[in-house]
């Protein structure tokens, strides 16, 4: 509700064309992360290759468990932190310019975000 429906549905268009990471690097990352370099069997008896989601900063997976258990496996993308971090650096910057112009004090959501990030 911060923002008017003019960006959200533009940032919309924007999410939507975001291409799922390639299944090899999701492994990659999810034996990193998860399991010390073992092979996703060590944990999962399923792991979908096609993401149910992918936007700019994650995408998930359906895994079912050893267990028999049905998960989400959600995954960053590599190296995102730096980026996003860059992007609410200008956004602060460009709001911080135009706050007379603007309906809200957007500075102070996208600084509250940035603080939250770190």
């Amino acid at each position: 509700d911060l923002f008017p429906p003019a960006y959200t549905e533009k940032l919309q268009a924007l999410q939507d064309g975001i291409e799922p990471m390639p299944f090899s690097l999701v492994e990659s990352v999810v034996r990193q992360e998860l399991l010390d370099g073992a092979p996703l069997s060590d944990l999962f008896l399923t792991f979908d290759k096609e993401p149910l989601g992918a936007a700019s900063i994650a995408q998930v997976h359906k895994a079912t468990l050893l267990d028999g258990r049905v998960v989400a496996v959600k995954l960053q993308r590599p190296n995102v932190e730096p980026k996003l971090l860059g992007d609410v650096a200008n956004l602060k910057r460009i709001s911080k310019a135009l706050a007379k112009s603007l309906p809200v004090d957007y500075y102070t959501v996208f600084s509250e975000l940035g603080d939250a990030l770190i």
